[in-house]
């Protein structure tokens, strides 16, 4: 059986019910925005994934923020699991931590407002006291600094899109962002 389709119309989480239900197995390609990914399904498990630069749960994880592309699910193709890339988690149990990461990412969308919106420096650290970055929060002031929007933001960095919000609320929560 072969499955084919866009995100748009067939959401992650709602492939990932069908399997379940349906208790398949097979492999799920992704294609979006010039990356690709897999996560191979078999015995009621997610058994791996991987993607053009990450594998295992940390490739799953950025796949599952993918929300525009192209999937291909076959229960016919078979794939040889090497370590790097083995997981082995129980569906249902990956599905109820998507749902939680899903609801984070609205949550934190609705703070930072859109991805339309200018991300802007401020010019003193509240207070003029010393700031303290992670070198996450470092990789995001760098590109701020010339005001993009969230969009174009998240073309220039390689963190999902949960993460890079995540980073933003906290920059504007500290008072050194502002959402415009």
């Amino acid at each position: 059986m072969r499955l084919d389709g866009t995100l748009e119309d067939y959401p992650l989480s709602d492939i990932l019910q069908l399997i379940l239900m349906g208790n398949r197995s097979g492999t799920l390609h992704i294609y979006s925005g010039g990356d690709e990914g897999m996560i191979v399904f078999g015995e009621g498990l997610v058994k791996c994934g991987k993607t053009l630069k990450l594998s295992g749960l940390k490739a799953v994880r950025e796949i599952l923020g993918w929300r525009r592309g192209k999937f291909v699910f076959d229960t016919e193709e078979r794939v040889e699991l090497d370590e790097e890339t083995r997981i082995n988690l129980p569906i249902q149990q990956f599905i109820l931590g998507l749902s939680a990461e899903i609801d984070e990412s609205k949550d934190l969308m609705d703070k930072v407002g859109g991805v339309d919106r200018r991300l802007m420096l401020v010019p003193l650290a509240p207070q003029a006291k010393p700031v303290t970055l992670s070198p996450v929060e470092w990789q995001v002031v760098v590109h701020v600094g010339d005001a993009p929007t969230l969009r174009e933001l998240q073309g220039r960095l390689a963190l999902s899109e949960r993460d890079l919000l995540r980073v933003l609320v906290d920059l504007r929560d500290r008072g050194l962002l502002t959402i415009e």
